[in-house]
């Protein structure tokens, strides 16, 4: 029973977490020091809808590996890294391995986004469960509920 009273300690972390820092990036290199983050892709004045179509007909050509789909919302992807998320946002944008699943928003995306950067200061274990919980309120179009609901 020690897994579950470990995960209820976690969730109460969780549950009482703050970020320690939270910005709205501009520029990669504002990401060069940070290792562990949870982020947000939003559209901007865009329309959900058409967006998530067009995702959807990207992803049957295959060319590179694309998150799962959810349904329209102006809340693109919810995710986060531990091991640098600069590289990970790199991914996002189209910059990584086409067999990386991400957004590769250069290779479909038009439109205007935002990406919003929230640093705690928690075990990833405790991040892995605020993800969650900023995914299952924000209901991203694209991308797995969180490492927990596999």
């Amino acid at each position: 029973m020690q897994y579950i009273e470990t995960l209820i300690e976690n969730c109460k972390k969780a549950k009482a977490a703050l970020p320690v820092r939270e910005f709205v990036l501009s520029e990669l290199t504002e990401l060069n020091d940070i290792g562990t983050a949870i982020y947000i892709i939003e559209e901007i004045d865009g329309d959900p809808a058409r967006t998530f179509m067009t995702l959807s007909n990207y992803k049957k050509t295959k060319e590179r590996a694309c998150p799962k789909l959810n349904s329209a919302s102006p809340v693109m992807y919810v995710g986060s890294s531990t091991t640098g998320i600069r590289k990970r946002i790199e991914q996002h944008l189209g910059d990584g391995p086409a067999t990386t699943y991400a957004l590769h928003l250069k290779h479909w995306f038009k439109g205007k986004y935002k990406i919003t950067i929230k640093i705690y200061d928690q075990p990833i274990e405790v991040i892995q469960i605020i993800e969650d919980a900023l995914s299952h309120a924000l209901s991203p179009a694209f991308g797995k509920s969180g490492g927990n609901n596999k």
